[in-house]
């Protein structure tokens, strides 16, 4: 539930959250806390307009874990381009903690692609639009490659993780954990039964944006 003229809750070291107006947009994700803050920075003598996405995790994040981050967005940057916002992953400290802040343009959300709930609002949407199709099928198609090459499954487990935008724009738009991997189930003596769900609701959805494709292909 988004919260008006708040602020960040923890102090950040490389943000003055005293001082850092921000809305707290989601707190339902399992890795962190998304915020929004907008406003106008001075550039060259000229005031232009900022808005970002703060993305706070829940716990302590060490530098191993940071490099991780960042080589996963660059594997979904490399592989699926725009779709995917450029995102900054600041080392800092965090309540006294070492961590990280991760900062991206604020996409205005539209639909939750993944959620089946929609399908009869979105299927249309992207029958109409072939640039839309494009980066869907552009978008499964790699979630696939990665499950079949790599046993890495992309989360669709997160509320909103893949989203369409005012301008019918779609953006997968997760920071934090974008990979689980499938291997670990078969790998570890006693898997974590959460990460088994969350692959599992993660593949169900995958296959109904599958579903989804096909039906538009009906349509066109």
């Amino acid at each position: 539930m988004a919260r008006e003229n708040d602020r960040i809750d923890n102090r950040i070291a490389c943000l003055r959250t005293e001082d850092l107006p921000a809305t707290l947009i989601s707190d339902a994700g399992y890795h962190c806390e998304v915020w929004r803050s907008s406003g106008k920075i001075l550039r060259d003598g000229q005031r232009e307009p900022l808005d970002l996405v703060i993305k706070v995790p829940r716990t302590t994040v060490s530098e191993g874990e940071v490099r991780v981050l960042r080589r996963d967005n660059d594997r979904l940057r490399n592989r699926l381009g725009d779709i995917v916002p450029a995102t900054m992953y600041i080392r800092t400290v965090i309540d006294g903690h070492p961590s990280v802040v991760a900062m991206a343009p604020t996409i205005r959300k539209w639909f939750d692609v993944a959620n089946p709930r929609y399908e009869a609002e979105i299927a249309p949407l992207i029958a109409q639009s072939e640039r839309l199709r494009k980066a869907l099928v552009d978008f499964v198609t790699a979630a696939e490659d990665w499950y079949v090459q790599e046993d890495r499954v992309i989360d669709l487990y997160g509320v909103d993780n893949l989203v369409f935008d005012r301008n019918r724009h779609l953006h997968y738009i997760d920071s934090f954990g974008v990979f689980f991997h499938a291997d670990l189930l078969e790998i570890l003596p006693d898997p974590d039964p959460g990460l088994a769900e969350r692959i599992r609701i993660s593949r169900e959805r995958l296959q109904y944006l599958n579903h989804l494709l096909e039906l538009v292909d009906e349509r066109i």
